[in-house]
């Protein structure tokens, strides 16, 4: 690899961890598009690995998702992993093809400790609301991820080349109709970088300020749901993904004060 250009990603990626959060977002935003060029690894992601097929983003988004184990991230670490929560809904009802607000919800340090993550009121959120897009409306199970406001700010279009990817690559049916799936697990999109125990999502390298491509999270319609938690465990093994990454998240006692309902 040329020398400058190798000195210009890490540059910006040891910049990334400076100024405002909202600096520190934006230039994580250009990092991973910088080492996405540079960084991969062929053994992984396994053959045949995609998202779900048949997905129903409308049962989907029908009640909140807890989560019960997950990859930390830049924007995610280790202390934030209490009373994780995720809510989506449909931008406009009638056309899903606008994407989805998604109101992440977490308790730093402790149980019922400080909120972060979107406000439960509709007021201006343009700095913490996020947003949900759908590339390809036949694929509703790979969605794109990031700030509304660059929504806002850039359109739709330009805002869907700096979002990460969200995959839901596996999901549990229920016997409720309407609620459609009683877990899910969600991937950062194909697990590209190959490990001792499988394969992960990330890069090799500079991963701690990596927003875009990194991720792995279980989700289920239950706060606490040890048996659900473990067929996702087994299910994500078969699948490929090194499960060593996934760290618990505490739901029990939480109260989710301000989350979006």
């Amino acid at each position: 690899m040329n020398r400058t250009i190798v000195v210009l990603v890490l540059a910006i990626c040891l910049n990334c961890r400076l100024g405002s959060a909202l600096e520190r977002n934006s230039r994580r935003l250009l990092c991973d598009n910088f080492l996405g060029l540079f960084c991969g690894n062929s053994k992984c992601p396994p053959e045949g690995f995609d998202s779900v097929k048949d997905f129903d983003v409308r049962k989907y988004i029908s009640a909140p998702w807890y989560i019960q184990e997950q990859m930390t991230n830049s924007y995610q670490r280790k202390n934030s992993l209490f009373c994780v929560r995720a809510k989506y809904e449909l931008v406009d009802d009638g056309d899903i093809t606008k994407g989805l607000r998604v109101f992440n919800y977490a308790n730093i340090d402790k149980v019922n400790g400080e909120p972060m993550g979107a406000a439960s009121t509709d007021d201006d959120q343009s700095f913490t609301e996020l947003r949900a897009l759908l590339p390809d409306e036949s694929v509703p199970s790979k969605l794109k991820v990031g700030p509304k406001f660059l929504v806002d700010t850039l359109g739709q279009t330009v805002a869907e080349t700096l979002f990460g990817n969200y995959w839901v690559v596996a999901v549990g049916e229920s016997e409720d109709e309407e609620l459609g799936y009683d877990w899910a697990i969600v991937s950062g999109g194909p697990p590209k970088v190959e490990t001792d125990d499988g394969c992960r999502t990330g890069r090799e390298f500079f991963n701690g300020v990596q927003v875009n491509g990194v991720g792995l999270w279980l989700f289920s319609r239950k706060e606490v749901d040890p048996e659900g938690t473990k067929v996702m465990r087994e299910k994500a093994r078969e699948l490929g993904f090194d499960l060593s990454v996934l760290l618990p998240v505490e739901q029990k006692g939480c109260k989710y004060e301000g989350a979006r309902q």
